[in-house]
């Protein structure tokens, strides 16, 4: 599951199991976390095993009940747009979590925000919390939700992009599920979203339906603030693979290290009239020095935001060697390797990397 899919699955949960989340899962967020931090200047934290701010409430209506984990969502107190990037890069993380299998739920007043406070260093300033975990069960609520002429009076009239944004600004969570926001489609092809109403975290709220447009319009970039511009995404396609082989009995994964510094699986641009398949072999070919066969069985996709004004999605199939010498292409490739399964889900840099990664390993297991 992509975070676009988790936009359509995902619903508030206020009732967990009362365990932590296992290393592995820590691992993960906490990549995605780095990665927030680091696009947004944010000092957005995983707390895990502190349950106690989810419990002076123990009566109050929506109250959480057993969390222990939870992000705390903070950033530089003199960021002028530091609630608006909490909920954009917040409501990033919580449909991590949901791709992940785990549950989520904005929390900004049933919880003792004293005693959060003390995570945080001098400068930064705590905006909301986010309870995560897995799911108790529980009774699943539905919650109301605005019509699409109410999000963007003119909706009907758009792009089939700008209509597929509204549609997820549709699944936004908002404080009291007031969406108190509305998107234009401007002359020129961008869109404004501007506040419709005041109160509570309405910044907070914009955030998280920017990011939700941005995931339904399949990328783009917005600008900050209650009228904030957003300018569509130029749109590329990769294609690549989880090359594998077995050594010693155990399953060895072929990581490369770009030049960036990140680690990752060979990929590359699709070529004019190329399939997927033969672009991820040619592409394994030129970065790693091995002829590979591909198997399509195993198909994912990640999209990521390579630079401004992009939008790349990435097609992994598995493939195993069939031949050549390992050598790695020095314009793109610094580094090569083979990893045992926990060695190379803890090597890769980025999140998305990892879950294909753990997608691959469970459908190779199940071959």
């Amino acid at each position: 599951m992509t975070i676009s899919d988790a936009v359509f699955t995902r619903t508030s949960c206020r009732a967990y199991l009362p365990h932590s989340l296992s290393p592995a899962q820590r691992q993960r967020l906490g990549k995605a976390i780095a990665q927030c931090n680091h696009r947004a200047g944010l000092r957005v934290r995983l707390i895990c095993g502190h349950p106690e701010p989810f419990s002076v409430f123990p009566r109050a209506a929506g109250r959480i009940r057993g969390a222990q984990d939870y992000l705390l969502l903070a950033g530089p107190a003199e960021d002028p747009n530091l609630e608006e990037k909490c909920g954009y890069f917040g409501e990033e993380l919580v449909l991590t979590a949901q791709a992940m299998g785990l549950s989520t739920c904005w929390v900004g007043g049933t919880y003792d925000r004293s005693l959060c406070l003390s995570h945080l260093e001098p400068g930064e300033e705590l905006v909301c919390v986010a309870a995560i975990g897995d799911p108790a069960p529980a009774e699943k609520k539905e919650r109301s939700r605005r019509a699409p002429a109410e999000l963007a009076p003119d909706c009907e009239n758009s792009p089939a992009w700008f209509q597929a944004g509204i549609a997820a600004v549709r699944q936004a969570p908002s404080a009291m599920n007031r969406q108190g926001y509305c998107f234009s489609l401007r002359p020129d092809g961008s869109v404004r979203a501007r506040l419709s109403g005041t109160g509570s975290f309405a910044l907070l709220d914009l955030g998280i339906a920017k990011r939700h447009f941005e995931l339904g319009a399949h990328g783009g970039e917005w600008t900050w603030g209650d009228g904030g511009v957003f300018r569509k995404a130029r749109e590329e396609k990769s294609c690549g693979a989880v090359v594998w082989h077995m050594e010693a009995g155990q399953r060895q994964y072929l990581l490369v290290r770009h030049n960036g510094g990140h680690w990752s699986f060979p990929k590359g641009h699709v070529e004019d009239g190329e399939t997927e398949e033969a672009t991820a072999a040619r592409e394994i070919l030129e970065e790693t020095g091995l002829a590979a066969e591909i198997h399509t069985d195993f198909r994912r996709q990640v999209t990521y935001s390579p630079k401004p004004g992009t939008i790349k999605d990435v097609i992994f199939f598995t493939a195993v060697p069939t031949g050549g010498r390992e050598r790695p292409q020095e314009s793109e490739i610094s580094q090569l390797g083979w990893f045992s399964f926990p060695d190379a889900a803890e090597r890769i840099t980025y999140a998305t990397d990892e879950e294909i990664l753990l997608a691959a390993e469970a459908y190779l297991n199940s071959q």
